[in-house]
């Protein structure tokens, strides 16, 4: 019988142990769950998602903290997503976010609106906007996705040629429907 009770109590030990060095794995990134899962995650300004297979990731000091690039196509040129930080201050709203980069998106040359509306960004609410325009001296179309988290604002930007964005969607979906921030 004390051989039985011994038993039981190491078994229980072997289960804690166990039990405590699985709980230790998932926290080893130091990092939510739903965030440590994607496939690119910036910890200095706190924002992940996934990245297309055979795109390219480049981290920049410049305006936008990372750029995704697809392989170059004739018909979408080579497909982009990058993640700009919008300047931070206190109370800064998601309406607040979108009309600042409203009011910069009307002034590129040809802009036309081609839908806006809520969306989702990793159970935050976030808003989309899709539009064409011609800086680049040819028409590129673009969505963008606005997200405010913390007092900090995420502009996420997909980019092609618009004979070739449909194909692209699924790409630029997957970043959005991924994109996580603030954690």
């Amino acid at each position: 019988m004390l051989r039985l009770i011994h038993r039981v109590v190491n078994m229980r030990i072997r289960l804690c142990i166990a039990a405590l060095a699985l709980a230790a794995a998932g926290c080893a990134t130091g990092l939510p769950d739903d965030v440590a899962q994607r496939g690119y995650v910036n910890r200095k300004a706190r924002f992940a998602m996934d990245v297309p297979q055979g795109w390219s990731v480049r981290e920049t000091t410049g305006t936008a903290a990372v750029i995704l690039s697809g392989p170059e196509s004739p018909a979408a040129g080579r497909p982009n997503v990058n993640v700009v930080l919008a300047p931070s201050r206190d109370g800064m709203t998601l309406e607040d976010l979108v009309q600042a980069g409203r009011s910069a998106l009307e002034k590129l040359p040809n802009f036309k609106l081609l839908s806006e509306g809520p969306a989702e960004a990793g159970r935050r609410r976030a808003w989309s906007v899709a539009f064409e325009e011609t800086s680049t001296g040819r028409p590129v179309r673009q969505k963008q996705l606005y997200v405010v988290t913390g007092g900090r604002g995420y502009i996420a930007t997909a980019a092609a040629l618009p004979e070739g964005f449909a194909a692209e969607e699924p790409n630029f979906d997957l970043c959005f429907r991924s994109f996580r921030a603030g954690w």
